[in-house]
């Protein structure tokens, strides 16, 4: 979950495209990784108010590296679009093809520059030491991709599922400082097969709206067809699948669990109190970290409390909540320009607040493992792992356990404290400093958990 504050072809077989049935093709990609422009630095270049993206990196070999973009180069547009949003990104060059010119505008150091160039198609991921298997995965309205690397040549090997949180970007071709991929190539160096798949409309999906335009019902739904097809695997040992929930993924696991049985669940900084209290937490226990004063919290809060209610319980759009007679919390709106919340459909938290989070785990009735890293501000506390092991262990003794990490953050990187992530954040070098810091411990801890309950019933 975010913080809501202001909330290549085939390469010598060792990654490929299964041949059989494939209703899938690479779609074309810009090859960066982006992140918001700091406010400092957009107001010293003049820019407007959410204008622009920053490049926290540049892939070898992409769109992007051809046309010679360069780390801190702020994209403002592309193809004469303005952008704001990595959404406006990936939506605008989504309406390409591979080969056709594209046209990025952007600023390096300060100066204003154009890029015209072909677009690239998305490279495998590849790792010499492992298989690599680039596969698709039916769902209702279409297709999705799914990536599945596991020990090379093994059978009857145990699996995991990895479901990623809430943002819509794509989980293919990830970096290899990516702390996300870093936690599942090292799980597959321990001997797991490890299976994600992209959120509908996203990356090579076929045939479906695009993940900012689903409910969580739909999207949920794609992660438990991930399951079925996982299982399909001729060399999954199918008694010991586990999956791994990663933010809002920890909510999403035992639900998929409930309809489809796994050995295990694991839930890394995510939520057990349905959301509207969630985000009120949020609103009052995360926003002293970045320095809003408490008297503007308690003014805000007595805001918040009504228009949280109406959007997530009475279930009222962005356009009722607009012309109630409440004002927008000091001046602002909750949605964007596209009635969105936190890069999501309005839909998505006002479904997302009716799952009945003890009914699913206690209907998973797989063993749990709840995780909480010290430094994780967007997780907020401990509790939610605790509430997840207490829940699971009153209907199932002994199946429900949770873990503290220390100094680790919701990203699975060893930051140290909440204030020193806050503090890295603010300086616009987390993404830098990140890749150096990813724990190790998570791995062992993961590994020794699921490793314990593979011969257990």
């Amino acid at each position: 979950m975010k913080c809501i504050i202001f909330l290549l072809g085939f390469t010598l077989n060792l990654s490929f495209l299964k041949a059989d049935g494939q209703h899938l093709k690479r779609r074309p990609v810009l090859g960066t990784q982006l992140g918001p422009v700091k406010d400092s630095l957009r107001k010293a270049l003049n820019l407007e108010n959410n204008q622009g993206m920053i490049v926290a990196e540049v892939h070898p070999g992409g769109t992007a590296f051809d046309l010679n973009l360069q780390k801190d180069d702020i994209i403002t547009a592309v193809n004469s679009v303005r952008i704001q949003t990595i959404q406006d990104v990936i939506a605008t060059i989504a309406k390409q093809e591979i080969g056709q010119l594209i046209s990025v505008e952007y600023l390096r150091s300060g100066k204003s520059s154009i890029a015209k160039g072909k677009l690239k198609p998305s490279a495998l991921e590849f790792d010499p030491s492992l298989d690599v298997i680039y596969d698709e995965v039916k769902i209702a309205s279409g297709y999705v991709r799914s990536i599945i690397k596991k020990p090379k040549d093994k059978n009857k090997v145990p699996a995991v599922f990895f479901i990623q949180g809430i943002g819509c970007g794509s989980i293919d071709q990830l970096s290899p400082f990516d702390t996300q991929r870093r936690l599942i190539d090292a799980l597959v160096k321990k001997g797991y097969a490890v299976f994600r798949m992209e959120k509908p409309g996203v990356g090579d999906s076929y045939g479906t709206k695009h993940c900012t335009e689903i409910g969580y019902n739909e999207e949920k739904d794609a992660f438990l067809a991930g399951l079925r097809f996982l299982k399909k695997y001729d060399f999954i040992d199918k008694d010991n699948v586990f999956l791994f929930g990663h933010s809002l993924g920890g909510n999403t696991a035992p639900l998929i669990a409930s309809e489809e049985k796994v050995k295990g669940i694991i839930a890394y900084g995510s939520v057990t109190k349905p959301w509207l209290e969630y985000l009120l937490d949020v609103h009052r226990d995360q926003r002293p970290l970045y320095g809003i004063d408490y008297m503007q919290i308690d003014y805000e809060m007595k805001e918040l409390l009504p228009l949280f209610y109406k959007y997530l319980v009475l279930k009222k759009t962005p356009a009722e909540l607009a012309s109630d007679k409440d004002k927008p919390v000091s001046g602002r709106s909750l949605f964007d320009a596209n009635g969105r919340f936190a890069g999501r459909h309005y839909s998505f938290l006002q479904e997302l607040q009716e799952v009945p989070t003890a009914k699913a785990w206690k209907d998973a009735a797989a063993y749990s493992l709840g995780i909480y890293g010290e430094a994780d501000v967007q997780a907020l506390n401990a509790e939610a792992a605790k509430m997840m092991a207490e829940i699971v262990n009153s209907y199932y003794p002994g199946k429900g356990e949770y873990l503290i990490l220390p100094s680790t953050d919701h990203s699975f990187a060893e930051v140290g404290s909440k204030q020193e992530y806050v503090k890295l954040q603010s300086s616009g070098k987390y993404m830098e400093k990140a890749k150096d810091l990813f724990s190790n411990k998570l791995v062992t801890a993961i590994d020794q958990w699921m490793k314990d309950k593979l011969n257990k019933q």
